[in-house]
Parts: structure tokens; C-alpha cells; sequence
């Protein structure tokens, strides 16, 4: 008879707990490890917001975003997730297209008397659903991109310039490490007008014996970029460094180094040897120290964070990568909306940087990245 009461007992008690814990999980946002609920309706994601939010006496902040699918949407919407989890806000993702699905998406915000949101727009095209917002009281952060739109509390812009300084003086010092005296730095990409020219003037301000040069790519496919890379590294032997603009192309500047590498060291140096690439405005080229034609050897810094740059830079392919900061502008934009909430001065106009992760700051970067890729189930 003991026996059966201990049992009953403890039945009751686990039937308590269980009730417990479903009361404490519906109020609870997602963790950084686990995936988060489906969406009540297409195109949301609550992050463990009940029904009644806004009548249960705490701020709801949303965001309003036009997912695509890319790694910058999911970033973005991490970043926002985890920083209101840590703020202690109750969240909601209102995912929509861009133009009048933004201003839908918003329209839904405010029928959930949301009391302030995010709106993160690629294509700038929202200032109609800013001001909507703005006119039923809802205070208004945009993250990463510049915005002027009427109603607009603040603006978290991330960097889109002075990071070619930086990286421009990482690669020279790089060179400087490798006791070079001089040589040239390659700015690769689909378009590098703007980068080679902040190239040229860090590298002409802080160290003159090393030259910039540019290569445009102009081959569609892969393997037709990487034989055109190829064999201009293959002619340009005093390259000692080199920056990937576009973060799909880090592979193939990989692939075109090794190629012009192991043709190097099967062939010998082509013949003839064409005269070096002209410089802007028909500079006269200083002749190539003979001892920099010797090898081919390039210090390689890229652009992007995702999986197969990763794993370049993991091998000692890539020795930096330079970070687009749509995790930071996302979280940096949820501390303004805090402040705002709190009746707090926030700064109309602040910036992100670009993060240049290297060897002793990758595993950082890289543990949010796939932190990102668990809560949304990428694989």
C-alpha cells in the first residue's frame, strides 16, 4: 500500500513539472543551439512571443527583413534574435519581399503593437514602410545600410571603405614579415575600381617600396577564371600579395596560385616574357627585382565568412579574411532599440567595422557562424 502511494506521488509530482516547463518554454526565447518554432503564419518566426504579448506588460521589438535566403538575411536575423534574447525582449521576425511587402510586413507589426523595429532592406527600398511605422509610434532602427527615410530613429551603417586601409597595411606587413623589400599587391575581383584605388593610396602613403596592381576578371565560368588568373600570376612573378574582393572568388584565386605554381616549376619561365601591366596614366613600370621572379609565393586575403572560405583558410590557403559585419550591425542596432525604449539618446548616424579575422580570431567568428546555421537548420 506504501509503495503505491510513493508511486502516485511521484507521478503527480513529474505531471507538475511537466506543466511547468511548458509554461516556461512558450515565454522563453530561442537558444543559440536549438532551432526555433515554426512560424504561426508564413513568412514569421516568433521567437517564443505568446499570442497576448503586448497585453502582458513588456516591450515586443521586431524585425522587418527581406529574407532571400543569403547569409547576410540569416546573420542579420541571428544577430537580432540573440541580442533580444540577452536584453530580455520578447522577438518576432516578420519575413517579406522588398517594396510593398515590406510595408505589409510592417502594417502586421503594428497590428501586434509592436513597440519598435529593425528594418533590414538590401535594396533601400522601405523608406515608405519607415515612415509607417514611424507615424503609429513605433521607434525605428535600420541596420547595416545607409538610410534617410523620414521617421528613421537611428542608423547602424557598417563600414564600406576605411577596411581597405586596413587591409591593404595587413597585407604590406605581411610582405614586410616575409622580408620583402618590395614587390606588388594584386587586387582581384569582377569590379576593383574602388578598391585598388584606397590600395594605392595606403600602400603609397605607408609603404612605398611595394606597388599596387589591379586584374579585373572576365572569364563567365570558373575554370575560365581560374586559367586567366593563372596565367597572369604566371607573368607577374613579383606579385607577393594578393586581395580576393569578391567572396565567391576565393577558390578560384586559390586554384589559379596553385596552377601558375606548378606550371612554374614544370616549365620554367614563360617565353617570351610580355612587358609588365601599364599603371594608370601610363606611368613608366620599374623593372621587377630579379630575385622576387624566382618563386611564385602570394600572401592571399579574402572577403566572406561561409563555409568553403572557411575551410580555405583552415588549410593556411588564406591567411585573413575580411568579415562582413551583418551580425554586429544587427545586434548593435537591437542595443539602439533598447536605449530608444528606455528613453535613452541614441546617435542618429553610427558605424560597424569590418572584422579582419586572422588565426588567433577566426575560431570566434566561425563558432557564430554555425551557431547561426543550428538555430535556422542549414546544412
Amino acid at each position: 500500500m506504501k509503495r503505491k502511494i510513493a508511486f502516485l506521488l511521484v507521478a503527480a509530482l513529474l505531471f507538475a513539472c511537466s506543466g511547468c516547463a511548458e509554461k516556461i518554454e512558450e515565454a522563453s526565447l530561442p537558444s543559440s543551439s536549438n532551432s526555433p518554432a515554426e512560424p504561426e503564419t508564413p513568412g514569421q518566426l516568433n521567437a517564443g512571443v505568446p499570442a497576448t504579448a503586448a497585453g502582458k506588460g513588456f516591450d515586443l521589438i521586431g524585425l522587418v527583413i527581406d529574407d532571400d535566403g543569403s547569409d547576410r538575411a540569416y546573420m542579420t536575423m541571428y544577430g537580432f534574435l540573440h541580442t533580444a534574447e540577452n536584453l530580455s525582449y520578447a522577438a518576432k521576425i516578420y519575413r517579406a519581399t522588398a517594396g510593398e511587402g515590406m510595408l505589409s510586413a510592417v502594417d502586421e507589426a503594428i497590428a501586434d503593437d509592436v513597440n519598435a523595429l529593425l528594418v533590414f532592406d538590401p535594396t533601400c527600398e522601405s523608406d515608405a514602410a519607415i515612415g509607417r511605422a514611424a507615424e503609429n509610434g513605433i521607434k525605428v532602427v535600420v541596420p547595416y545600410y545607409e538610410s534617410s527615410a523620414v521617421g528613421l530613429d537611428a542608423n547602424i551603417i557598417a563600414d564600406t571603405s576605411e577596411y581597405y586601409d586596413e587591409l591593404a597595411r595587413g597585407l604590406a606587413e605581411r610582405m614586410t614579415e616575409r622580408s620583402l623589400k618590395s614587390g606588388r599587391i594584386l587586387v582581384y575581383g569582377a569590379d576593383t575600381a574602388a578598391c585598388y584605388a584606397a590600395f594605392s593610396a595606403s600602400i603609397a602613403s605607408a609603404y612605398p617600396q611595394f606597388r599596387v596592381e589591379a586584374f579585373d576578371r572576365t572569364a563567365v565560368d570558373e575554370q575560365g577564371a581560374i586559367d586567366e588568373l593563372a596565367t597572369y600570376l604566371l607573368y607577374n612573378r613579383d606579385i607577393k600579395g594578393m586581395y580576393v574582393v569578391d567572396s565567391e572568388a576565393a577558390s578560384i584565386a586559390i586554384q589559379a596560385r596553385s596552377k601558375a605554381q606548378k606550371t612554374f616549376r614544370a616549365e620554367g619561365a614563360p617565353s617570351p616574357t610580355p612587358e609588365p601591366t601599364p599603371a594608370p596614366g601610363m606611368t613608366p613600370e620599374p623593372t621587377p627585382n630579379p630575385g622576387l621572379l624566382t618563386q611564385i609565393t602570394i600572401t592571399v586575403f579574402c572577403n566572406g565568412l561561409s563555409d568553403d572560405n572557411y575551410g580555405l583558410f583552415s588549410d593556411n590557403d588564406i591567411y585573413a579574411l575580411c568579415i562582413e559585419p551583418y551580425y554586429e550591425a544587427a545586434a548593435e542596432a537591437t542595443m539602439a532599440l533598447d536605449k530608444l525604449l528606455r528613453g535613452d539618446t541614441v546617435p542618429p548616424v553610427s558605424r560597424v567595422n569590418r572584422p579582419i579575422i586572422y588565426g588567433d580570431t577566426a575560431d570566434k567568428y566561425k563558432a557564430i557562424f554555425e551557431q547561426m546555421k543550428a538555430l535556422f537548420n542549414i546544412t
